[in-house]
C-alpha cells in the first residue's frame, strides 16, 4: 500500500511540474508576452525596459528555473492586471469554481447513478432505450451552447431564474444544469454497463437462488463491485468540469471563478496570472486523479492483488 501511494505521489508531482513547464514554454512560442501586454505601437525602448523590469530579458532556461522555484514557494510574481500576487488572486477565485464544479458533478453523478441502476434492472425495456438515446444525445451537446439556450429560455423569456450572479441559490441552477448534463450521461452509461456485467457473476446467481429480489441484489451486492469504474468516471468528470468546461460556463453566466479570471488574464497578456492559473489547475487535476487512484485501490480487491503481484 505504501509503495503504491508513493508511486502515485511521484507521478502527481511530475505531472504538475511538467504541465507548468509546458505552459511556460508555450507562452514564449505562441507570442511575445511583453508585446501582448503593452498597447499596439509602444516604442521599442519602452518594450525593452518593460521586458528587463519583469526579468523577461534573461535566457529562457534561467526564467524556467525561476518559474519552478516560484512554483515550489508559491511565488509567481504580481499580476500585471490586478497588481497583487498572482497565486493569491487565483486562490481567491477557487472557492467559486469549486462550488460550481462540485455541485454540478455531484448532482449529475448522483442522478446518473440512480438512473443507471434503475435501467440496469430492466435491460432492453422502453425506458432503457429512451435513457440510452438521451444520454448519447447529452454527451454530444456542447455545454456553452446549452448554457446560452438555458439563459434565453429560463432567464430572458420566462424570467424564472437569474442570468448571472453569485448571490443566491437560484443563481446556481442554470450553470449546474449546463455543467452537470455530461457527468449525468457518463455516470448512467458506466453504472448501467457495470451493473449488467456484475449480473452475470456467480455470486449474483447464488443470491437469486437464495430468494433475494433483483433490487436487493443490486443494492447490497452488485453496487459495491460496480462502484469502482463509476468513481473513476466521476473523478474524471469533476476534473474536466473544474478546469475545463467551467471556464466557458463561468463566462456565459458571469460566474466569478478562475475561468473568468483566466479569460481576463489572457485578454490582457498577464503571463504571471496565466501561469499561476495553469499551475493551480494542474494541481487540482492531478490531485483528483490521485484521489481516484487511491479510491479505486481501496474499493477493488483486484487492483490490490495486482499491486501485490508486482511486488
Amino acid at each position: 500500500m505504501a509503495r503504491y501511494v508513493m508511486s502515485r505521489l511521484i507521478q502527481f508531482v511530475f505531472v504538475v511540474f511538467a504541465a507548468g513547464a509546458v505552459v511556460f514554454v508555450a507562452v514564449y512560442v505562441v507570442s511575445d508576452p511583453v508585446r501582448s501586454m503593452l498597447p499596439v505601437g509602444t516604442p521599442p525602448d519602452v518594450v525593452d525596459q518593460t521586458r528587463a523590469s519583469l526579468g523577461l530579458d534573461r535566457p529562457l532556461l534561467e526564467q524556467l528555473g525561476h518559474f519552478m522555484k516560484g512554483a515550489i514557494t508559491g511565488d509567481f510574481g504580481d499580476s500585471l492586471w490586478l497588481g497583487e500576487p498572482a497565486l493569491g488572486a487565483v486562490l481567491d477565485r477557487v472557492p467559486a469554481t469549486a462550488l460550481l464544479a462540485l455541485t454540478a458533478s455531484l448532482v449529475g453523478g448522483l442522478l446518473g447513478a440512480i438512473v443507471g441502476i434503475t435501467v440496469a434492472l430492466n435491460p432492453g425495456s422502453k425506458l432503457d432505450s429512451m435513457v440510452q438515446v438521451t444520454t448519447y444525445a447529452s454527451i454530444s451537446i456542447a455545454e456553452f451552447w446549452l448554457g446560452l439556450l438555458l439563459v434565453v429560455v429560463f432567464a430572458a423569456r420566462l424570467g424564472w431564474l437569474p442570468t448571472s450572479g453569485f448571490d443566491s441559490p437560484q443563481s446556481l441552477v442554470l450553470p449546474v444544469v449546463a455543467l452537470g448534463i455530461r457527468p449525468f450521461a457518463h455516470t448512467v452509461q458506466v453504472m448501467r454497463s457495470a451493473m449488467l456485467q456484475e449480473a452475470t457473476k456467480q455470486y449474483v446467481v447464488t443470491a437469486r437462488a437464495n430468494g433475494l429480489t433483483e433490487l436487493s441484489i443490486s443494492l447490497r451486492h452488485k453496487l459495491r463491485n460496480a462502484a469502482s469504474p463509476v468513481i473513476t468516471v466521476f473523478m474524471y468528470d469533476l476534473g474536466r468540469v473544474f478546469v475545463g468546461t467551467a471556464v466557458v460556463i463561468e463566462v456565459v453566466f458571469a460566474w466569478p471563478g478562475i475561468g473568468q479570471l483566466a479569460v481576463g488574464g489572457l485578454e490582457r497578456g498577464d503571463i504571471f496570472l496565466v501561469q499561476a492559473i495553469v499551475f493551480v489547475a494542474a494541481v487540482i487535476t492531478g490531485g483528483l486523479n490521485l484521489v481516484a487512484d487511491l479510491l479505486y485501490f481501496a474499493l477493488d480487491p483486484r487492483t490490490r492483488a495486482l499491486v501485490g503481484e508486482a511486488r
